[in-house]
């Protein structure tokens, strides 16, 4: 019986080492892969990279012009609200006075009005 243990003791030794050994080439295999995928994820990262520039470019530049555009948009809506705060205020003052002449005209209009109707 000791015979047999040996053996099958002997047996087990090689099937682990056969493990070991497969587990390892996998490992390996799995290691190259990664390394070949990190190479193809930085060329594309740069190639990306490359390309973006230019796009970024361009549209800090576009970010630029609309920004410009909106101040003087906004700048020149700040002078006509200017503007018609001025005339309104002009208006307001007008039409304070106006109001007297304008009840005088309409009081004279209905008198004559009137005198003409009861003819």
């Amino acid at each position: 019986m000791s015979t047999a243990l040996t053996v099958s003791l002997i047996l087990l030794i090689f099937v682990i080492m056969a493990a070991v050994i497969a587990i390892t080439v996998y490992l390996v295999k799995f290691l190259i892969e990664l390394t070949l995928l990190t190479k193809n994820v930085n060329d594309t990262t740069t190639v990306v990279k490359d390309e973006l520039k230019p796009i970024l470019g361009e549209f800090r530049e576009t970010l630029t012009n609309v920004n410009s555009i909106a101040q003087t948009a906004n700048g020149q809506l700040t002078a006509i609200k200017k503007i018609i705060a001025t005339v309104i205020g002009a208006v307001t003052i007008f039409a304070g006075k106006f109001k007297f002449l304008q009840s005088s005209f309409m009081k004279g209009f209905f008198s004559a009005f009137n005198l003409f109707r009861r003819k």
